[in-house]
């Protein structure tokens, strides 16, 4: 991947392979759109919020982790995935040796699918960033939902860190 000139970075947090500590999180903007729901910092803190509920629960590591936009989800669902079609979140772990030094892979997210997602269900901003969030670095950890029995653990987790944030259940129905 190539990044565009105005894509940018930040990194924070400390790296360990246990739950006490945050991930350390490095955080790239190549689509524009991101800053218009919150600017970068408010877009970091979030993130290093949302990550470092999940690696309580889980183990901490770290993360590096993409805002792009539709056309460049849709090449990497392409190309990684054999899906030629933007989606609102990919995980990519990393390998082995990468994995026991600390480094748990790459989370993207793509604005256009995550807000259109976000509109029609009636999700406020935050609470889908931080679930996709979580749900990218369950996968990051081997956690999958190709089976009833994996969707119901890792949902199960994902509601779990999500309420500990403050959020409802993204696996609930909303009153209609």
């Amino acid at each position: 991947m190539t990044a565009p000139k105005a894509a940018r970075m930040m990194m924070v947090g400390p790296m360990a392979d246990n739950t006490s500590s945050p991930p350390e999180v490095d955080l790239r903007i190549e689509d524009d759109a991101w800053l218009g729901a919150a600017d970068e910092k408010e877009l970091l803190v979030l993130a290093l919020r949302a990550l470092s509920q999940a690696a309580s629960a889980t183990r901490t590591g770290r993360v590096d982790l993409l805002l792009t936009g539709d056309p460049q989800m849709q090449a990497l669902n392409r190309d990684w995935r054999q899906k030629d079609k933007p989606t609102d979140v990919l995980s990519f772990p990393s390998d082995e040796p990468a994995f026991r030094a600390g480094f748990l892979g790459d989370i993207s997210l793509g604005f256009g699918v995550f807000d259109q997602d976000r509109t029609n269900l009636g999700r406020d901003f935050n609470a889908h960033f931080s679930h996709l969030l979580v749900h990218g670095y369950l996968h990051l950890l081997g956690f999958d939902h190709e089976t009833e029995d994996e969707a119901s653990e890792m949902e199960a987790l994902e509601t779990k860190i999500l309420a500990e944030l403050g959020y409802s259940d993204p696996y609930s129905q909303p009153d209609m």
